[in-house]
């Protein structure tokens, strides 16, 4: 497997929290980005050079200079509730900085791992004005931006998360269970497993649950 130079974004989050380290464990040189500079120890133990900065503060020339140097962009990034002003300046706003900076550097943009939901292209909710309903609507106008881009990305759409051991993956095609759940750990392994491969999936975006499957085989 090549080594790739990797940038993780929202890097103190609970998901990064077990990729971080896998994508090390793999010989990968990672650079982790934090809001928190609490974080940082920890991500230092694990290997991982850090950045801190707020996404939110980032211009076109900002995120140019920020993602230039990768191979890979993981996106792990969210603002993870609270108020739906600070959802849609990180979910969406934020994200979208992103997507604008990467498509300006056409053929030397790095890869991108976009971590998101299943079903966040078409799903819906209440408009209640809360920080959930931002939170929808944020994921469906990034990953229908992707899907409609020349960029080099991969979507992935777990279920439900869990802190539950990863067994294996399950891949989903058609009506999603309400029930279904996903542990953070196997979302860490599919990031890795994206990575690795620097292209898409043979499905993009790619749904997925907690299973038997072997994650290398997807």
């Amino acid at each position: 497997m090549k080594t790739r130079h990797v940038l993780v974004l929202g890097a103190g989050g609970n998901v990064s929290r077990h990729s971080v380290p896998k994508l090390v464990a793999k010989g990968h040189n990672v650079s982790a980005l934090v809001r928190n500079p609490d974080h940082a120890e920890r991500l230092i133990d694990d290997g991982a050079t850090v950045i801190v900065r707020d996404l939110t503060s980032l211009d076109e020339e900002g995120w140019a200079r920020l993602l230039t140097p990768f191979d890979v962009v993981v996106w792990s990034a969210g603002a993870g509730g609270g108020s739906a002003e600070r959802t849609y300046a990180v979910d969406r706003d934020a994200a979208m900085g992103m997507i604008d900076a990467l498509e300006d550097l056409g053929e030397f943009a790095p890869f991108l791992v976009m971590v998101s939901y299943a079903g966040a292209s078409e799903a819906t909710t209440e408009d209640d004005g809360g920080a959930w309903y931002a939170y929808v609507e944020s994921k469906k106008a990034v990953d229908k931006r992707l899907l409609a881009s020349e960029l080099a990305y991969q979507i992935l759409g777990p279920t439900r998360l869990t802190d539950d051991a990863a067994e294996g993956i399950t891949v989903l095609d058609g009506a999603l269970d309400a029930d279904s759940e996903t542990p953070r750990e196997l979302v860490a392994e599919v990031i890795v497993e994206s990575v690795g491969r620097g292209e898409t999936f043979n499905r993009n975006p790619i749904d997925f649950e907690g299973g038997n499957g072997a994650v290398a085989e997807i």
